[in-house]
């Protein structure tokens, strides 16, 4: 009976200890589902001559083309986009709650450029383009995709900025092949991302970086301290994908948003 006894309180004192530190447990199991990503790659490794300082003067009409098939595609690509959280020193208050556009836009852009991007950085970054936004629409919350083309053009300087309606994962990987980063609004809730916090962003925005052998892809999502490198699987990305359709995300059209350098 003793033994029974001290049995059942092991398990209860083991059951309590997985309870207390459910979110390490959860953080492990995440993190070890994570596959190996392949080494990262700047721009510079691409076939572009665009300056970066140049990025606002020269017609970016120097991209390479995009392959056209599938066989023709390295089996993995990874990006070396570089990652901030849309709240870069973890204050979640407005703006920054509502900063993933803008979060996604600045990596995209610093990986053309090389320019580094710390939570310092970053800050600057977010609030200088917020007030951009407030100034010329009137408001910064919640820009769908072609507001967000309007703003790689007219603040970031790009020339070329291309829309792709009811894309396939196919698309995506090409582009990332041809050294361009993806960026992807989204039905926030719908990406099942375990590190936002319930039940997660109506709507949402992420720059996709790269790709696996086995097909996931490689994203930097704002949406989390935990977003860098965060690998969602090719079906949960296509599914999730919505633009803001005026407040209807959940119903919004399938697009991405590719900038070229």
């Amino acid at each position: 009976m003793k033994k029974i006894a001290a049995i059942i309180l092991i398990l209860v004192l083991g059951l309590g200890l997985v309870y207390v530190n459910r979110v390490a447990v959860r953080d492990l199991i995440n993190e070890l589902q994570q596959p190996e990503l392949p080494a990262e790659q700047t721009a510079n490794d691409f076939n572009t001559n665009t300056e970066p300082d140049d990025l606002r003067e020269k017609a970016q009409d120097e991209a390479p083309e995009t392959p056209t098939k599938a066989a023709e595609l390295p089996a993995s690509v990874n990006l070396a986009v570089p990652f901030t959280i849309q709240a870069p020193h973890q204050n979640w208050a407005l703006p920054y709650q509502e900063a993933c556009e803008e979060a996604s836009l600045i990596m995209a852009h610093r990986f053309y450029t090389g320019q580094p991007l710390n939570p310092d950085i970053a800050d600057e970054e977010i609030l200088k383009l917020v007030a951009w936004q407030e100034q010329e629409f009137g408001e910064y919350k919640d820009t769908d995709a072609p507001q967000n083309v309007e703003i790689l053009q007219r603040y970031f300087g790009y020339k070329r900025v291309e829309l792709i309606y009811d894309f396939t994962a196919e698309d995506i990987r090409e582009n990332l092949a041809a050294g361009r980063p993806v960026i992807l609004p989204a039905a926030g809730r719908q990406l099942g991302n375990p590190y936002f916090t319930p039940p997660g962003p109506f709507y949402h925005m992420l720059v996709i970086k790269g790709y696996t052998e086995d097909g996931r892809f490689i994203t930097n999502d704002p949406g989390t301290r935990r977003g860098a490198d965060y690998v969602y699987s090719a079906q949960t990305i296509i599914n999730a994908a919505h633009d803001w359709n005026d407040g209807d995300a959940e119903n919004g059209k399938k697009v991405i948003i590719i900038p070229y350098r």
